[in-house]
């Protein structure tokens, strides 16, 4: 497993996204996403596909006494996801 304590993890470009690696700990951290989305396209096409655009995604991972903080800016931004199963996301965080 691998523990990620009183981390400050930001998302500041808009074309970056963070992904925390599968069955991670965040213990005692502060995530912190504030991108600035612009006239961005984020487009997910196919099966089982996902496309994020300053977006922060953490999944199969415990989150414990920690502060998330979504203070993203989307404008004129679209976000389109085509086919099963997909997920397309622009300037958000997703705790799965």
């Amino acid at each position: 497993m691998k523990t990620l304590t009183m981390t400050a993890v930001l998302a500041v470009a808009a074309t970056m996204s963070f992904n925390v690696m599968a069955q991670s700990r965040l213990d005692k951290s502060i995530v912190l996403n504030k991108s600035v989305n612009k006239g961005n396209a984020t487009v997910a096409i196919g099966k089982y596909n996902l496309a994020s655009t300053g977006s922060v995604n953490i999944k199969d991972s415990r989150v414990r006494k920690s502060i998330v903080l979504n203070k993203s800016v989307n404008k004129g931004n679209a976000t389109v996801a085509i086919g099963k199963y997909n997920t397309a996301t622009t300037g958000s965080i997703t705790i799965e």
